[in-house]
């Protein structure tokens, strides 16, 4: 396990960078401490539901009856004006009651436990391994995983305010028979984005949602955080990332002009550099565009992740807790939470059941930027 503090620095490797940079660096990269610790060993279920035209659905019926096992299921209309049935095994006695929430709910909450921790995992790997090799001024490779954090963190940040706002609308309205298949129609096509955007062109009948341009994230997050720089960062990053010119100054200096502007030098060296004074001593270190880039790169997207990963499992708990989403399904997955009653401890960790607001009709958590 990457210890990520001051220690991971080599010897000489600081000077590269600076104190302030150092020290900004140290700080933001243990916010992912928690992060790390919550998810390094999480294991889930995830239960994706497919919508059975009439055919499939007889088949379906026919198979429940020859073999035992608790099954839900609910029919709905698709925006053709067709019957389509969704069905899901291994469900509670709690489904005799709602067989709508134990269709609707179990899926809804495990495709949202499972974004979270793809998001979780991705981001705390590429942070610690953008730390680790700027730690060791493997430029070239921390240019490659700062800039793979930047396009994380801008996706979480739009991802993540899209699932909140469709958990807010369902939530508030939240009374009636007709909640559960609100929350499935809601729901279902905010995740299958989430989920399933590729740009991949695979070869199946299924349609899946077009992945958005990754510069897409990059400029909303500059714009998000009113940090112009997001956009400069990222294109220097990408330079570096390929074979380009970013690459082949990686580890040189910057060019420094003859006073005549007849010649230029640049130096390269495997390690930071700086300018001897005539006494051999140190006097000025040079500065490195890439990795001074990847580093502040690294220190704003580590912030805003960190931050937006752990209010985005306050969304997530809450859509687990106000749904009773665990109480409908045998199956366990991760944050597979039960409600409870009055002032105990809530199951989330925020604080009591009555002050965390998991009910129909409360407002639902948000998504905010540091």
């Amino acid at each position: 396990m990457t210890d990520l503090t001051t220690n991971s620095w080599h010897a000489g490797v600081q000077a590269g960078f600076g104190d302030s940079r150092v020290q900004e660096l140290d700080e933001v990269i243990r916010e992912i401490t928690g992060l790390r610790d919550l998810t390094e060993n999480a294991e889930t279920t995830v239960v994706f539901l497919a919508g059975l035209r009439e055919r499939a659905q007889r088949k379906l019926r026919a198979m429940v009856e020859r073999e035992t096992g608790t099954w839900a299921f609910i029919r709905l209309r698709d925006d053709e004006g067709d019957t389509v049935e969704y069905a899901i095994d291994e469900v509670t006695a709690a489904a005799e009651d709602d067989y709508a929430a134990a269709v609707a709910y179990p899926e809804t909450h495990m495709r949202a436990v499972g974004w979270f921790l793809a998001h979780a995992w991705r981001f705390v790997d590429l942070a610690e391994d953008a730390f680790t090799s700027l730690g060791r001024w493997r430029v070239t490779s921390a240019a490659v995983s700062a800039r793979a954090v930047l396009e994380e963190v801008g996706c979480l940040l739009e991802e993540a305010r899209e699932i909140a706002e469709a958990w807010a609308q369902v939530k508030k309205t939240g009374a009636g028979a007709q909640r559960a298949t609100e929350v499935h129609k809601v729901m279902r096509p905010v995740l299958n984005k989430v989920d399933l955007s590729t740009r991949i062109a695979f070869d199946t009948k299924v349609q899946l949602p077009q992945a958005r341009n990754v510069l897409t994230y990059v400029q909303k997050l500059a714009k998000r955080t009113r940090t112009a720089e997001v956009v400069t960062w990222y294109d220097w990053l990408s330079d570096a990332a390929h074979p380009a010119f970013g690459a082949r100054i990686a580890l040189a200096t910057p060019f420094l002009a003859h006073k005549s502007s007849a010649v230029a030098v640049r130096y390269m060296a495997r390690g930071p550099m700086h300018i001897a004074g005539a006494d051999g001593r140190k006097s000025q270190d040079l500065d490195n565009t890439v990795a001074h880039m990847a580093a502040d790169a690294l220190a704003l997207s580590v912030r805003v992740g960190a931050s937006v990963l752990w209010q985005a499992l306050a969304v997530v708990d809450d859509i687990g807790l106000t749904t009773a989403a665990a109480t409908f399904t045998q199956r366990p997955y991760w944050r597979d939470f039960t409600p409870v009653k009055g002032n105990r401890p809530c199951p989330c960790g925020r604080g009591s059941w009555r002050t965390c607001g998991h009910h129909w009709g409360k407002p639902a958590p948000e998504i905010t930027l540091p």
